[in-house]
């Protein structure tokens, strides 16, 4: 919700935002300003995407995975998870293309019009919470970005290094 006036500024006046907010959404372990870079990442995407204007949906909402399921080359293991879904009525994204979008440096996008790292970026602070990332695209629909993020339940051990941290010798 804090992003909003962000996007809606980087975005323009041509796309029309919507934010739709799931409700008592479980709580995440994730860096507040990496997921927000994730979020101007894919808004940004959507954006360049939709050139003569479109929808973009920013959805979040609990997900409750009650077996396995593959997401491209990785299996997502049953679990609960909180949904992040970026949906934009785009040009969409080639089939052929698909498989290598979070690859560095590559890029749909014109020469001089994008580094090819913001998609990787993406894929990399998403993965670094323990969560998993999946992309659905028609060329001439849009795209949709699918983010799932575990369900903290506060209860993980401390790591031996961070006890090792936290500990006093007495001795």
């Amino acid at each position: 919700a804090e992003l909003s006036a962000l996007l809606r500024r980087l975005i323009g006046a041509g796309i029309d935002l919507q934010m739709i907010h799931g409700r008592d959404l479980w709580p995440v372990r994730v860096d507040a300003s990496q997921l927000e870079q994730v979020i101007i990442n894919l808004a940004v995407n959507a954006r360049d995407a939709m050139p003569q204007g479109g929808n973009l949906i920013v959805r979040t909402g609990n997900y409750e995975l009650s077996k396995t399921r593959q997401l491209g080359h990785e299996t997502m293991p049953a679990s609960d998870y909180v949904l992040i879904e970026v949906v934009d009525t785009g040009h969409g994204i080639p089939q052929e293309h698909l498989e290598h979008i979070f690859e560095p440096f590559f890029s749909t996008k014109e020469l001089g019009s994008g580094t090819g790292l913001g998609l990787s970026t993406v894929y990399g602070i998403v993965k670094q919470t323990g969560g998993f990332i999946s992309v659905e695209s028609e060329q001439n629909h849009g795209t949709i970005f699918k983010i799932f993020l575990p369900r903290y339940r506060g209860s993980e051990p401390i790591s031996s290094a961070e006890h090792e941290q936290h500990s006093t010798d007495l001795t």
